[in-house]
């Protein structure tokens, strides 16, 4: 089904503000508890907190702060370039988090009138970056149990669209959309001269990322930016580290318009070191797995009912009165933060996000929830 997402505000003074989850600022200031006292269910990050080869390169890092950075983010672009393997240094775009590249992106390859298809329900940002650059989003809506309908997607194209972004694993729905799927969009999208923005953040997470994601394929193909992250897997959210894999010239055309320096000292050695920590990261997607089975079978017990997981997070539905709104604020009592996702496109007041934490954790997420849903 296509829907010009009407009733947005289509001008850079008018427009729209994005959703996103981990305010864990304002809910301290709102309990007027410690940051460190809330547990953050609403971010999708990693449950074992930031890498310790990145922690100790930080405090190594502090006597690099009177130097501005490097520009050219050149040791970590290597770094990257080692960690996804068959990918060159030159086919690489470090920017502040995955946001700032969002935004770059749609700045480069839209303007006004043209129409960018966005596969919904999904990041909020995207549409915000759309509108940003004075361009329609054009809503393209996920079949039966959030599943990637390519026909469907590419019947929402028309000779004014520009852009198509995509997300893999989907935020919020933690499910894959099918590679043939995604191989077939970019390959049509070319012929019709139309740039696809895949953002693959928790890929990290899935089963077999190896093989499910479009990263080395990303190289070959002029029209396809592939979207990755530090943020979640590694912990590093607070710096602001993501990064754009693509052939050599469309990562060359987005470096021109990236602002100088937007990459910190800071995040550039954390990010080099980030990369370098496997067993790290081997222990977080252990964990992940195991604690996402665990969530998967809980919840449902507890009254919220679930989509099969691949990512790091889970949507979940009340069935009940219960809003997701009103689920979230009894939460908070209990200094539990979820993620309200009635605002997202094509979904509805019942529908919330839980991340994956550590069993401890997920076992006090659980108790407040039979306490909230069943008292």
């Amino acid at each position: 089904m296509v829907r010009l997402l009407h009733g947005l505000p289509r001008s850079v003074s008018e427009k729209c503000t994005p959703d996103h989850g981990g305010d864990v600022w304002d809910a301290s200031s709102r309990l007027r508890i410690p940051v460190s006292n809330i547990l953050d269910f609403s971010a999708s990050v990693n449950p074992l907190g930031t890498s310790p080869f990145a922690a100790k390169a930080i405090r190594s890092g502090i006597r690099f702060l009177d130097f501005y950075p490097d520009k050219d983010c050149s040791s970590l672009k290597h770094a990257i370039s080692s960690y996804i393997g068959g990918v060159a240094a030159e086919n690489v775009l470090v920017g502040n988090g995955s946001t700032e590249i969002i935004h770059l992106f749609s700045q480069v390859f839209l303007g006004p009138g043209d129409e960018a298809v966005i596969l919904q329900p999904t990041f909020s940002e995207y549409e915000y970056a759309v509108l940003r650059s004075r361009a329609i989003p054009v809503g393209s809506w996920m079949g039966e149990g959030f599943k990637l309908d390519a026909e469907a997607l590419l019947e929402c194209v028309t000779p004014r669209t520009r852009a198509i972004f995509l997300c893999n694993p989907n935020n919020p729905t933690s499910t894959m959309l099918n590679k043939s799927g995604l191989e077939k969009i970019v390959e049509e999208a070319a012929e019709r001269k139309i740039m696809v923005l895949l953002d693959e953040c928790f890929i990290e997470f899935v089963d077999d990322p190896e093989h499910l994601s479009l990263s080395r394929y990303s190289t070959d193909q002029e029209n396809l930016v592939v979207l990755r992250s530090l943020t979640k897997a590694f912990g590093l959210a607070g710096l602001r580290v993501g990064y754009a894999l693509g052939e050599e010239k469309t990562i060359a055309l987005l470096d021109k318009f990236k602002v100088t320096w937007s990459v910190n000292t800071l995040a550039q050695v954390a990010g080099v070191a980030a990369l370098k920590d496997t067993e790290y990261l081997d222990a977080t997607k252990h964990l992940v797995r195991k604690e996402r089975a665990y969530l998967s079978e809980a919840l449902p017990r507890a009254g919220v009912f679930t989509t099969p997981p691949q990512a790091n997070f889970l949507l979940g539905e009340l069935r009940g009165r219960l809003t997701a709104p009103e689920l979230k604020r009894r939460l908070l009592r209990h200094r539990i933060l979820v993620r309200d996702c009635s605002r997202f496109r094509g979904l509805g007041s019942h529908f919330v996000r839980f991340a994956v934490r550590t069993r401890r954790d997920n076992l006090a997420l659980l108790r407040a929830l039979k306490e909230v849903l069943h008292n």
